[in-house]
């Protein structure tokens, strides 16, 4: 079917924009362009906390970031050291929040991100420009919901012939 073919092809282009996206040299080099010595780590732990409006639970940072909660609380605490993140306990919750200069440093990994995909979108029309935007938003709004799927561990097309190879 055409349609099943334009949908493996939008799912390979979304896993190749998030490969590209969340390389590590890429995200160190974008930090070491904005004089920032950050790790592809701490970047997006960076992202993350400001993503979240400049302050994050510490167990939802681990979460969202992907990181265990041991290796989440060496890294705001390299990140603390660093002057970025405030770590604030509020009884037995913990929350890490942005400082100033952590602020900073996350208005300008923004404006890095922004300068990418205007320079990816370079030569798209306006009108292009604005019905990707709402297709895009429109498929993250869906997104959520289809992500609950019951995913099948073989694939249809791959299942092993029961007949015995000689």
């Amino acid at each position: 079917m055409a349609i099943d073919r334009e949908i493996e092809s939008i799912r390979d282009s979304l896993v190749r924009v998030v490969a590209e996206w969340s390389r590590n040299d890429l995200q160190a080099s974008v930090a070491a362009e904005l004089d920032a010595p950050l790790d592809a780590t701490e970047v997006r732990a960076l992202y993350t906390v400001g993503a979240g409006g400049g302050s994050l639970g510490f167990s939802e940072l681990a979460e969202r970031a992907s990181l265990s909660r041991p290796t989440a609380s060496k890294l705001v605490s390299r990140m603390s050291a660093q002057g970025l993140f405030d770590r604030i306990r509020s009884g037995r919750t913990v929350v890490v929040r942005l400082t100033d200069d952590g602020i900073e440093s996350y208005a300008r990994l923004v404006a890095a991100g922004q300068q990418m995909v205007g320079e990816a979108l370079a030569g798209w029309t306006p009108h292009e420009i604005a019905d990707f935007q709402t297709s895009l938003s429109r498929f993250v709004v869906a997104l959520p919901g289809a992500s609950r799927a019951t995913v099948s561990p073989v694939p249809p097309d791959t299942v092993p012939s029961t007949q015995e190879e000689t």
